[in-house]
């Protein structure tokens, strides 16, 4: 069991290594060949967009992860019926992400950037879908495979566009083209496995699903949009520049919390199987894996907090240079930010989920009130000060959960 776990995230954080390899190259390449205020536009749609990935899934990644391990035998059952579910929850996040950026009063490029960025969601539910259930099954091939096709393929459309002279929604163009290929390849993997793609809208299903997904949304929704807070709230009130030099910044964390997003997605079934049937080996588990990735995430710290303005330089150029105050505060939250993706795991899995959320509101609550006062005072040093508040708060809160659900 252990040696599976094992190799699953060592496979995970490979891919997860190679493809933010990939994508941190395209992202610098950007940041140099962009204006900061044109880089600043990309950033803030980049990040404002992914904060709704979670609303268009909903929390069915982490029911399927917790459910299909206990229920194989009904694998095709739950594909079909979540399918539709996915396809009806992609075209409502398209319209709620269109409406609300003109709510804001976006306009020009960043406006038609952000409708055009918005009709990822349908491919991007499908690949997580097939994704799911095949790491559910413990074959995480599928999801790593079409991530570094998709890493490698938008990147190339991406420095293809800017060569040409195509303008920043272009970007968004290439993205959009590169996800779709990989859409259909998924498909082709989810036929080959035997996963019916005939989507199903069965009332009573999706109430059921409901039931229980409604708790994993939430905190994944929370998640998600909490990791974004600040880059949103600085573009909103210190402009297109500021909203470059700290998205330049914050993308370094982003890509960071993959990793024990990875250990977390090879621990995930193991995590469901053993919570309602071992406890103890559960609880030997978590402390070790929280070890190790604690370890891995000593590295960048250290390179962030000893040598910001030689990194920041070297990567982005001197443009760059005032973000590195930033950068240095934003490292201090990346040993909290692995622990508290594992204890997560557990905690969404277990039967106190439904008491955890109040608690997880209010602390989501209190790091967007921090994002938008803190920025005020202190520039984007107050942006990510919020976050290290939070991943503080986050770590206790979490731990007094765990305690009770490994006793």
């Amino acid at each position: 069991m252990e040696k599976k776990i094992a190799k699953n995230g060592l496979y995970l954080i490979l891919s997860q290594i190679i493809g933010r390899t990939i994508g941190f190259a395209y992202f610098i390449f950007l940041a140099r060949s962009l204006t900061v205020e044109n880089f600043g536009i990309y950033a803030w749609v980049l990040g404002f967009v992914y904060n709704f990935l979670p609303v268009a899934d909903l929390g069915i990644e982490r029911y399927i992860l917790k459910n299909l391990p206990r229920h194989p035998d009904r694998s095709k059952e739950y594909f079909a019926d979540l399918l539709g579910l996915k396809i009806a929850l992609a075209g409502i996040t398209l319209i709620l992400t269109a409406v609300l950026g003109i709510i804001m009063g976006l306009s020009g490029t960043k406006l038609a950037s952000l409708f055009i960025f918005s009709l990822i969601f349908l491919p991007n539910n499908i690949i997580h879908l097939v994704s799911s259930f095949q790491n559910a099954w413990e074959e995480v091939f599928t999801g790593i495979i079409s991530n570094l096709f998709f890493s490698l393929s938008g990147a190339l459309l991406g420095i293809n566009a800017i060569w040409l002279g195509l303008g920043v929604t272009w970007l968004f163009i290439s993205y959009l083209i590169a996800l779709l290929i990989t859409a259909l390849g998924i498909i082709v993997r989810a036929k080959k496995v035997g996963l019916p793609l005939k989507p199903r809208f069965n009332k009573r299903t999706i109430s059921l699903v409901w039931r229980e997904c409604r708790f994993f949304a939430i905190l994944v929704i929370m998640a998600n949009f909490y990791l974004r807070i600040p880059l949103v709230t600085i573009g909103q009130t210190m402009g297109d520049y500021w909203s470059g030099i700290y998205g330049s910044v914050s993308k370094f964390i982003e890509a960071g919390v993959l990793i024990p997003q990875a250990v977390a997605l090879a621990v995930a079934p193991t995590f469901s199987r053993l919570l309602i049937s071992d406890r103890k080996q559960l609880k030997r588990i978590y402390y070790q894996t929280g070890l190790g990735i604690i370890i891995l995430s000593l590295f960048p710290l250290a390179v962030f907090v000893l040598g910001g303005n030689w990194f920041i330089g070297l990567v982005y150029g001197v443009r760059y240079l005032p973000a590195v105050p930033a950068l240095k505060v934003l490292a201090l939250s990346l040993p909290l930010f692995f622990f508290n993706f594992l204890a997560a795991n557990i905690i969404e899995n277990s039967p106190l989920v439904k008491r955890f959320v109040p608690w997880a509101i209010g602390h989501f609550v209190l790091v967007f009130c921090l994002a938008i006062i803190l920025p005020g005072r202190w520039g984007i040093i107050g942006g990510a000060a919020s976050l290290l508040v939070g991943e503080t708060t986050r770590l206790f809160l979490n731990q007094k959960f765990i305690g009770k659900i490994l006793k």
